[in-house]
């Protein structure tokens, strides 16, 4: 009776122990099932090929609008205002009349001067004939002459004051507000209008000496003023001071700009933008593709199926897009969303096309 009690015993925990064997090995084998098609989903990304495009480097500036030539129109002598060749505001052309004194005076001087320029000749000539036939002396000649010379300068310096009576344009230009009528008197140097031309105009401006190398006379500036919001100005850089500012580190630079139309005006505050370098075959990246990491930028390229990540130096930034200066090749293909799911080598999933292999 032991007997058979101890070999159902036995018989039992044998019985057990295949089942519960049986049951470990199954379930071993439904977690590696279920195991498997986890380890071989994809990440659903989105993608977009790498851009060429042409990319220019700028520097930006800040300066004032100054007038390409500017003068004070006042007289060289003093009279009395008889007319005005200009109105206020306009353009006027060089050698044109803009304001003419009163000449009475100056023609009745001209008229003595050249009068007694007349007795002088006829004595002088008088007295040459005189001496040629000895009946002359040599010295009345010689006053004769120095008379005769001194009547010229007098009817010269008679005809230079009557050319100044009126005040002529000395160049094309604008003529400002005027501080002079008809029938004023005025002296000698008293400022009546200002004359400025401002086709083309100037701006004077500044940038740092590290861009000195970049700078040549003739490069093109892109210009925006305040007071024209909605326009954009292209001029060049027509000189380069050759001193250096020591105070603030800067190179100070002269540029021209075409003002045909007369829209800027002088002491306008601008903002410009010289270009430096320009690389017709940059490539270029959407922002958002960009990830940094501990040690700089990255970008996941798709490489046969799977996520590469790329070490990238970044260069000029535009709206919405970055340069890649070093780290990709024109032909490549980038990963610009879910990157934060992925990991180098990670499987992809591009739109609704799920790439079916394991994870490295």
């Amino acid at each position: 009776m032991k007997r058979l009690v101890l070999l159902l015993l036995i018989a039992g925990l044998a019985a057990g122990g295949y089942y519960g064997y049986r049951h470990l090995h199954a379930s071993g084998e439904q977690a590696q099932a279920s195991a498997a098609p986890a380890a071989r989903v994809a990440v659903p990304v989105e993608v977009a090929a790498v851009e060429v495009m042409a990319v220019s480097e700028e520097v930006e500036a800040l300066g004032t609008l100054a007038a390409d030539e500017s003068v004070v129109i006042a007289p060289e002598i003093a009279g009395r205002v008889v007319a005005l060749g200009f109105r206020e505001g306009e353009p006027v052309r060089a050698g044109q009349a803009l304001v003419r004194l009163d000449t009475a005076i100056l023609d009745a001087e001209l008229k003595q001067a050249q009068a007694d320029l007349g007795l002088a000749r006829d004595t002088a000539e008088r007295l040459r004939a005189l001496v040629q036939r000895g009946s002359g002396t040599q010295v009345a000649l010689d006053e004769a002459v120095a008379k005769l010379a001194s009547s010229e300068a007098r009817v010269q310096l008679a005809k230079a004051k009557l050319a100044q009576s009126t005040i002529l344009a000395p160049f094309n230009g604008v003529v400002g507000l005027r501080s002079v009528g008809v029938g004023d008197y005025v002296p000698v140097g008293k400022q009546l209008i200002t004359l400025t031309s401002i086709d083309p105009i100037k701006i004077d401006f500044r940038v740092p000496e590290i861009y000195l190398s970049r700078l040549k006379v003739g490069q093109p500036v892109q210009m925006r003023v305040d007071a024209v919001p909605d326009r954009k100005f292209t001029g060049q850089i027509f000189a380069i001071d050759p001193v250096v500012d020591v105070n603030g580190r800067a190179i100070r630079l002269r540029a021209n700009i075409p003002n045909a139309d007369l829209a800027l005006k002088p002491g306008l505050f601008a903002r410009l933008a010289i270009t430096v370098d320009q690389r017709p075959n940059a490539i270029v990246v959407p922002e958002m593709a960009v990830v940094p990491d501990a040690v700089g930028k990255m970008v996941y390229v798709v490489d046969n199926g799977k996520a590469r990540r790329v070490s990238v130096e970044l260069g000029k930034r535009l709206p919405g897009k970055v340069e890649i200066v070093s780290g990709l090749k024109p032909d490549m293909q980038i990963i610009t969303a879910g990157q934060m799911r992925l990991r180098d080598g990670s499987a992809i999933a591009i739109k609704d096309k799920v790439v079916q292999t394991s994870q490295l």
